[in-house]
């Protein structure tokens, strides 16, 4: 059967009509890239906010998604790590139409592509690129610490220090409860009651409801008087700020946010609040390398937990069905995937 080439475009700013199919020609490739069969790709919430406040759109048409599952369909110059066939995910650049996720075929960088064993579905697998990279390049770049690489395979033991980790049961917090506790560190982390077993499970020792009034006394008192480093994957409605309360280290500390610093800066004369992201791994290139590197090692030992999947159906025209899910606040706990062969051609 030929190759279907077929993208779900945005044909104009602050689109509000359906996104709708259209064809596209085979992308040549250049160095380092692949080209990638999708099988699933799975919705962020930056894809409707893009859309709906125009930004990180350079051109008309454009296609919007970064988290991709599939299989290589070709290898461009220079390839080594990959071969036709090759089961993938990977974290699209989006710096073209044809870099970006919701078609039938994407250009991939290599460096930015890791291989999924066989254990996990391309559906789990979709959901893993760019919450995993938000949550372990903001983990090394805040915290200065160094996530296993070819480089440097034997990194400290960060046995026993505590690590709390705001909002444990989002895409973003279980990778970072995951990756945390990797590591060797004692994890504290916040969720609704309903999913403190799900947090739990995937490394946490304790987990707090983060709307009861005492919760920041309780964080304290489980994580001991040593407590330095908060990732905060909420980093909205007060979390921000509870978060940096909840430091108990005498010397301060630091509390990473995923999104843009508040004002006014919520930071204290000992404890500083850092912005950061994925684009850490860009602008770090040590930080990016060592982020995919251990996400390899992390799925080959089958142990890494992908994020929750609720599959939309129609495919690629069910993300217009997903926005609307994310614009009215009814996504909680799991992540939108769309199966390209759902998709009605």
């Amino acid at each position: 059967m030929s190759p279907i080439f077929k993208a779900l475009v945005v044909t104009e700013r602050k689109q509000k009509t359906p996104l709708t199919l259209a064809d596209y020609e085979e992308p040549t490739l250049s160095e380092g890239d692949l080209l990638l069969e999708n099988v699933a790709a799975a919705q962020n919430p930056v894809d409707a906010k893009q859309l709906d406040n125009d930004f990180g759109i350079p051109s008309i048409p454009w296609v919007l998604g970064g988290d991709v599952a599939g299989t290589v369909y070709k290898v461009g110059p220079g390839v080594t790590k990959f071969a036709v066939g090759d089961r993938v995910i990977s974290f699209l650049e989006r710096k073209t139409a044809r870099h970006s996720g919701y078609q039938t075929y994407s250009i991939a960088a290599e460096s930015r592509t890791v291989k999924l064993p066989e254990k996990y579905s391309f559906e789990a697998g979709s959901t893993i690129p760019l919450a995993y990279i938000t949550a372990a390049a903001g983990i090394a770049d805040v915290f200065g610490i160094d996530l296993p690489s070819p480089k440097n395979p034997n990194v400290p033991s960060y046995a026993g220090e505590p690590f709390l980790v705001w909002g444990g049961s989002g895409s973003v917090g279980a990778y970072a409860v995951q990756l945390a506790h990797s590591l060797g560190f004692t994890v504290i982390s916040t969720a609704s009651p309903a999913n403190h077993e799900y947090v739990k499970s995937l490394g946490a020792k304790y987990v707090f409801d983060y709307r009861d009034a005492d919760v920041v006394s309780k964080i304290r008192q489980a994580a001991g008087p040593n407590l330095s480093k908060v990732y905060d994957s909420v980093s909205e409605n007060g979390s921000v700020q509870a978060s940096v309360q909840s430091i108990t280290s005498p010397t301060g500390g630091k509390v990473a946010i995923i999104l843009g610093l508040p004002t006014p800066d919520p930071s204290t004369s000992n404890v500083k609040v850092v912005a950061t992201g994925a684009r850490k791994a860009q602008e770090v290139p040590a930080v990016g390398e060592a982020s995919y590197w251990y996400l390899a090692e992390l799925l080959n030992k089958g142990t890494f937990i992908p994020n929750k999947v609720k599959v939309i159906p129609k495919g690629l025209l069910g993300v217009n069905e997903g926005f609307d899910l994310q614009r009215q606040h009814k996504i909680s706990g799991e992540k939108l995937v769309y199966r390209i062969a759902d998709t009605p051609f």
